[in-house]
């Protein structure tokens, strides 16, 4: 297989390389899903802090205080693997570095804040490292004309991990394993040695059958040397590469929006509705399977479309959606109609009596979910389209180099999000205000990527 998207060549690809490839994106969705998004997300908000208010807070500072010490380091890494070569090396390392704060985990019981605040913010800076790398190994796994598909394809194994994984959490009561364990609320806490084993296994495919690229030859103090001076030197030529430039500032902003709904939705719902951690898992088992068929159809039909057009369509709906989400309480949906004690108790139309069978049996509940059922067959679409869009900007010479920008763009306002959501709720005392601030970025996205264009950029005369 040949053509490749990058520059620097690898060893021959093969199909068991390109699954090994995605089944990273499997291996690693443990930690995003179980730990950062639901179930000790929402247990950390509820119990370990003790007040779903002032857990959203603390919760979005954590996310603020990664989000500004990932882009520290984002562009440095992106750089230094564009001129040392091989970038499977610095994947491995930064999951290594994320296993002793996941791990960590388990000892975050009730009151236990500060160790949690810290493991959560090192595994969320670990992770994040080590998929820029993962990212920056796109184009040595696929060509010009399947690379929508291949990143598509990591996305569906993305949602099949998670779907798996939270299958798997959800019948170690029946399997007997709680009982062996000591101490409150062990099965929350177990979402951090779970994710641990998960990764480890997983990730045994990418590093046997997923060839690298060959090294340049270059020591690794030589290559940072390089590597900042290439980064200087791309940034001075920032009027160059304005289109390039524009899409990642743009993403940035969206994508700052969506890993805010990330962050808080399960604390938000558990919160509103008064869910146990228990319905949040069966919550999010029914969400993460429809991407697992969105994603893999996403990227053959962002290779038919284009990647801009695929972001704009998925975003727009995954907007209304999350809109949609925060229109309904317990006592009102769709913004303006009220609960009544009637309606209460009444099956949404078509999917109510499915629902119901997943003990959601409340009109309300029924609505919001069916929200979040729409957002997440966009939310895939939209992470992959916007992966490849890189791929297809990019010059070859930098695709490294610009994923750390990706990530450094998207990682730089990571903080604002958060930090707004955790103030507003602060002043208002009221989790919906908070999560509606969400919305803004979201809009800002969709609105910046009119300006953009699809076409490669060129790399800059030196």
């Amino acid at each position: 297989m040949t053509g490749e998207v990058g520059a620097a060549a690898p060893q021959r690809i093969t199909r068991a390389g390109q699954l090994g490839w995605a089944f990273y994106q499997l291996a690693s969705s443990p930690y995003f899903v179980i730990v950062n998004i639901f179930v000790f997300n929402a247990y950390f908000q509820k119990h370990v802090v003790g007040d779903n208010v002032q857990g959203q807070v603390i919760w979005g500072y954590t996310q603020a205080l990664a989000g500004v010490m990932i882009p520290l380091l984002a562009p440095i890494l992106g750089a230094l693997a564009d001129a040392y070569g091989p970038r499977k090396p610095g994947l491995i390392w930064f999951s290594a570095a994320g296993i002793p704060a996941m791990i960590a985990l388990w000892f975050v019981t009730p009151g236990e804040v500060a160790l949690g605040f810290t493991a959560i913010v090192v595994a969320a800076v670990a992770m994040e490292c080590a998929s820029l790398y993962h990212n920056a190994m796109l184009t040595s796994v696929a060509t010009e004309r399947n690379v929508g598909f291949i990143s598509g394809l990591a996305y569906s194994f993305d949602y099949i991990g998670s779907v798996s994984v939270f299958l798997l959490w959800l019948t170690l009561p029946a399997l007997g394993i709680l009982a062996l364990l000591d101490g409150p609320f062990v099965h929350e806490r177990l979402a951090g040695p779970l994710a641990v084993m998960w990764l480890l296994v997983f990730s045994i495919p990418l590093i046997l059958f997923t060839p690298d690229v060959p090294r340049s030859g270059l020591s690794v103090m030589g290559a940072i040397r390089k590597g900042l001076n290439q980064l200087g030197h791309t940034i001075s030529r920032v009027r160059h590469y304005k289109n390039l430039a524009s899409y990642l500032v743009i993403r940035a902003i969206y994508a700052d929006g969506m890993s805010a709904v990330f962050s808080f939705l399960a604390g938000y719902l558990s919160g509103v509705f008064g869910w146990e951690t228990i319905k949040i898992g069966l919550y999010a088992l029914i969400v993460l399977t429809v991407p697992i068929f969105t994603s893999f159809l996403s990227g053959w039909i962002d290779d038919k479309i284009g990647s801009k057009r695929a972001i704009q369509i998925s975003l727009t709906m995954f907007t209304l959606a999350v809109a949609g989400s925060i229109s309904t309480t317990p006592t009102e949906y769709l913004f303006f109609f009220p609960v009544t004690d009637a309606l209460r108790n009444e099956q949404l139309p078509l999917i109510g009596p499915l629902l119901s069978l997943f003990g959601f049996t409340q009109f309300p509940e029924q609505v919001s979910l069916t929200f979040s059922l729409i957002g997440g067959a966009f939310v895939g679409p939209v992470l992959a389209s916007s992966r490849t869009m890189v791929a297809r900007l990019a010059p070859p010479s930098m695709i490294s180099e610009v994923y750390g920008l990706y990530t450094l763009t998207g990682k730089a306002t990571a903080f604002a999000a958060p930090f707004l959501v955790a103030v507003v709720t602060s002043v208002t005392l009221n989790q919906r205000a908070g999560f509606a601030v969400i919305l803004v970025f979201l809009v800002l996205g969709l609105v910046g990527l009119w300006w953009v264009k699809e076409e490669r950029a060129e790399a800059a005369p030196r």
